[in-house]
């Protein structure tokens, strides 16, 4: 059900069945034009769910431009569905690069190269392929993409908005910034209950460097009023920041000591040794997708450790290797 938060704010709970996240928080800031922040699966659960919120509230989608905060099929999928001709979707022009390639095959076939390099058994690659919600549930192939760059300023509600590049979660992530009003929707740069995914990507050097540079970028903003994409708001903007910084400050020392007692692993055994909040018993009993995240968050925090000297990376029978320095 919709929830209110101000007088033209709402919140929209789309349910993500099956998937640890559970639910993802849309965003609807109404007015003679409405701006709809992100989406959830291309699905039909996902597509009852919000046709049945915005039909309550009184939504004419013929009004309605769409803010993506990033490229994941969560937040985009429902996007074209929910697209009418003359109409906007907005996107970062790095993660609507990203968006086209994820439907090309090929880009799929690069990855999964990738994943056994790390340590993944070619059964599972093909198990991936099947399952991974980062290559199914998406939006159908759309061109019309409003690309956005960082301090672009929009304006829907009688509310002035800003675009601010935030870059880790995904290289062309964006948060919007409403200073008057206070709200800063943070897609899922912050999360308050959870920690975002900071994984490797392509022609990324550093993705891990690049989140923790950007917690600086909403850091100090006057921000009372967050609105995250999953789970509810517990504490602020700072003291949540402090608190993530400090999470993969533990997930460096630790993908460190492991390394360092055990030279030689692949990113997906020392993934296997590593602590994960997951209702598994062991890294064995994994959910195949939820290795594929995890593995690729190990990847973001050894490439951290080897561009500042403390590990090395080789390749040994075609699977990447690390030891410490």
């Amino acid at each position: 059900m919709a929830e209110q938060l101000a007088n033209n704010l709402w919140r929209l709970e789309i349910p993500l069945v099956g998937n640890p996240l559970k639910a993802l928080n849309s965003y609807l800031i109404t007015g003679e034009r409405n701006l709809l922040i992100d989406t959830g699966f291309n699905e039909e659960t996902c597509r009852k769910a919000m046709v049945e919120e915005l039909d309550a509230i009184g939504v004419y989608l013929t009004r309605t431009d769409i803010f993506l905060t990033h490229v994941h099929n969560d937040h985009t999928g429902q996007s074209t569905f929910l697209h009418r001709e003359g109409c906007k979707i907005y996107i970062s022009r790095i993660d609507g690069t990203i968006m086209r390639n994820l439907k090309d095959p090929a880009f799929w076939d690069k990855r999964y190269e990738k994943c056994v390099q790390n340590g993944f058994t070619k059964e599972e690659t093909d198990g991936l392929r099947r399952v991974n919600p980062a290559q199914t549930k998406g939006p159908e192939p759309f061109d019309g993409y409003t690309y956005l760059e960082d301090g672009d300023k929009l304006h829907y509600g009688g509310v002035d908005l800003e675009a601010i590049w935030t870059p880790g979660h995904t290289p062309g992530h964006f948060c919007l910034y409403a200073p008057t009003e206070g709200w800063l929707f943070s897609g899922d740069h912050i999360l308050f209950t959870i920690s975002p995914n900071i994984c490797d990507w392509e022609n990324v050097a550093d993705s891990l460097g690049a989140y923790l540079e950007s917690l600086g970028k909403v850091e100090n903003l006057e921000a009372p009023h967050p609105f995250p994409s999953h789970r509810r708001v517990m504490g602020t903007i700072k003291e949540r920041v402090k608190a993530l910084r400090e999470h993969h400050e533990r997930r460096i020392a630790e993908a460190l000591r492991i390394v360092t007692e055990k030279p030689g692993l692949t990113p997906y055994e020392i993934a296997g040794r590593m602590q994960w909040k997951i209702r598994s018993r062991n890294w064995e009993e994994f959910p195949l997708a939820q290795k594929f995240f995890a593995v690729g968050e190990t990847v973001a925090h050894l490439d951290y450790l080897r561009l500042r000297g403390k590990v090395v990376r080789e390749t040994v029978k075609g699977k990447n290797r690390y030891r410490a320095v």
